[in-house]
């Protein structure tokens, strides 16, 4: 038996689920995330099976996340070019708000821990001046005097020629006092400075924090007695290990939410269905992410908080502060908010009874019978007449009753949410009507229904684990590592050697980092691709390239024939310019079972039937069928409204809607009129 291990450490819940590859059976739990994560991480695997008995544990982790949104990463240093220090506050044309003039920017690095050092080196590579080693050394020991921990060395063009940046970390052996130091050329070795000073910064600023963590959790795994493999899920949809992770640092943004976008494309495989969009909503956050034409939807930069972009390949994420735990609340202006404030886990709702004094969303479903929180906490009956209390008082000031706050905060949560969805997915050529609405997080199933009538969504696909969905995620994710080369000539300036020789220096970096996982080179497939433009544009289309001897010519025809495929236009008469190569390493990790669904082998929807409740919908009561989901088997037919109660979520089935159990134990959710 081999059991393969996938935790994933939300801002209120961590979520584990264990596969035994030999069965295909799968055990799920949900455990409160505590202060120290560790702590919470080794309770929940426990509660499962003995620590030493499992083979390999991949987590998705929130530390580098929550670190740069509460911008808490650890005290950073600048060194760069002469004459580049203000780099990244100038930053590029953008404003905080677009259409006014508020709101205000200040950088990872504060000015006086940006240092500059004479050097320099042109576009092409050649030094015009030597870097002054000297005064190197000068800016990195005036650093540690100011409480640097971490330091980012970039120099102007280094993608073109590294060797003053490795001249200055030579140099710097002798003064810095740790390991904490990220060069642009490994970090980024691509054109653009700022971008490339942007993601170099930001993998110095999350390292020492990452590796603290890391190796935290990494060592109490080894004191309970496990020794396996132990892999952190990378924002690429890939998991390296410790080393390598806290290593490349900038990767680990996202890294919990890319394992549920990684699930939703092994599940749109199992089912041919090739649209997605994920919807994860948890306790804190809602993130929204996207399956097309069968893969994850991947971006090439990312900006996290206004004027912090990264540059690394990423599934392309976007997160709005909407969660069971986000807190309602009515403005100066006398205009009802839902978040981005959350109570957390700890003192977490109202109805959890730890404590928490402010109304919820899940409060307010509470209130509105659209869960049954006694089964997870028996004690919560006692504790809704403080939610009631809680929306009478929120009412009074909306001159409403609770019922009808409670529901006006869904629905404000709820069109957070379909905006976020319809903003993200127009902004990328996406019709969300065209696509299934895949939720999951441990409230996503409840708002499913709501949110897919608000963008006229015709399908809801609630998975068989859905609040544990981005655990299972790590467990599917392979072994993964890209890297990029800056060429930034027209094509018809670069030679076939040119390409291939690009091509091989990356093959040798990436394969560098699948050997630090002890994985076998017959074992590694490398896809190659290419971002190219027309002269003059600013964005890059990127195209697969089907080997690395490709010649310009060829990589002209993949950019024409995906451009005129992209915008419906053609314009040869353009000089076209390659901007980047880039390979990917893929390596399985060999827990790719086939995963067993729970569900029984036959049976109707009222064999699976507990009972019912009263649930508001608009503005009146329901009398509402509840359902075991472990006792619906397949081909069972549901008509709402209805509650179905599983142990990591809750899904609900409004009035006009239906459901049926498919043959993998989905939730197929449709609207009545379908």
């Amino acid at each position: 038996m081999a059991l393969y291990a996938g935790v994933d450490v939300g801002g209120t819940f961590t979520d584990i689920v264990i596969l035994d590859t030999d069965s295909g059976d799968v055990r799920v739990t949900k455990v409160a995330t505590t202060r120290n994560q560790a702590e919470g991480f080794l309770a929940g695997l426990r509660q499962l099976t003995q620590l030493n008995r499992i083979d390999a544990v991949v987590h998705g982790t929130t530390v580098g996340t929550n670190a740069l949104l509460e911008r808490k990463g650890a005290a950073t240093g600048l060194i760069t070019t002469e004459g580049f220090r203000d780099l990244l506050q100038l930053g590029r044309r953008t404003r905080p708000t677009t259409y006014g003039m508020t709101g205000s920017f200040e950088p990872l690095v504060p000015r006086d821990m940006r240092l500059e050092v004479p050097e320099r080196v042109t576009a092409d590579g050649k030094v015009l001046r030597r870097i002054d080693l000297e005064a190197l050394e000068r800016s990195a020991r005036r650093l540690v005097r100011q409480g640097a921990e971490s330091l980012a060395i970039v120099f102007l063009h280094s993608y073109a020629n590294p060797g003053p940046e490795k001249a200055a970390l030579r140099a710097l052996r002798k003064v810095w006092p740790n390991a904490y130091v990220s060069l642009s050329h490994e970090v980024l070795p691509e054109v653009g400075e700022f971008e490339r000073t942007s993601t170099t910064v930001l993998n110095a600023y999350l390292q020492p924090l990452l590796h603290r963590y890391l190796e935290r959790v990494e060592n109490e795994l080894i004191g309970a007695g496990y020794e396996k493999p132990f892999r952190v899920m990378q924002s690429n949809g890939g998991a390296l290990n410790v080393e390598n992770s806290h290593r490349h640092a900038c990767r680990s943004v996202l890294s919990g939410p890319a394992g549920g976008v990684i699930a939703a494309t092994w599940l749109g495989k199992q089912i041919g269905a090739r649209n997605v969009i994920t919807a994860d909503m948890g306790g804190t956050s809602f993130d929204v992410g996207f399956v097309m034409n069968g893969e994850p939807s991947l971006s090439e930069q990312k900006e996290f908080i206004y004027g912090v972009p990264s540059r690394v390949p990423m599934i392309d994420i976007d997160t709005i502060g909407a969660g069971g735990g986000s807190i309602a609340r009515v403005d100066e202006a006398g205009l009802l908010r839902v978040g981005p404030e959350s109570a957390g886990s700890n003192p977490g709702p109202i109805c959890y009874g730890r404590g928490g004094l402010l109304p919820t969303v899940t409060d307010a479903n509470l209130l509105l019978g659209r869960l049954d929180i006694a089964r997870i906490r028996p004690d919560a009956g006692r504790h809704e007449a403080a939610v009631r209390q809680a929306f009478t008082t929120l009412g009074r000031q909306l001159g409403l009753g609770a019922e009808a706050a409670a529901a006006a905060c869904l629905k404000v949560v709820d069109l957070n949410m379909a905006n976020a969805i319809k903003r993200n997915s127009l902004s990328k050529g996406y019709d969300p009507r065209q696509c299934i609405l895949l939720p999951f997080g441990g409230a996503g199933p409840v708002h499913a229904c709501n949110i897919a009538d608000e963008l006229a969504i015709p399908k809801v696909l609630i998975p068989p684990w859905p609040g544990v969905f981005s655990a299972l995620g790590c467990l599917l994710a392979e072994i993964r590592h890209d890297d990029t080369w800056s060429v930034h000539h027209r094509i018809d300036q670069v030679t076939s050697k040119q390409i291939s020789a690009h091509y091989a220096r990356m093959r040798e970096r990436v394969m560098k980092v699948i050997a630090d996982e002890g994985v076998p080179d017959t074992s590694v497939t490398l896809l190659y691709e290419a971002a190219l433009q027309y002269e003059g544009q600013t964005h890059r289309v990127i195209v697969p390239v089907p080997g690395p001897d490709i010649t310009p010519e060829a990589l002209a025809h993949l950019f024409e024939t995906e451009y005129r495929r992209r915008y419906a236009v053609s314009v040869e008469a353009i000089p076209i310019r390659l901007v980047n190569l880039r390979v990917r390493a893929i390596a399985a990790r060999g827990s790719a079972a086939t995963i067993r669904t729970p569900m029984p082998a036959q049976g109707s929807a009222s064999d699976a039937q507990t009972g019912s409740v009263r649930m508001m919908f608009g503005d009146r009561w329901h009398e509402a069928a509840t359902y075991d989901r472990n006792k619906l088997a397949e081909g069972a037919q549901l008509v709402g409204p209805a509650r179905i109660d599983q142990a990591d979520t809750t899904t609900i089935l409004p009035p006009d809607w239906r459901a049926s159990v498919d043959a993998f134990s989905n939730l197929v959710l449709q609207t009545r009129a379908d």
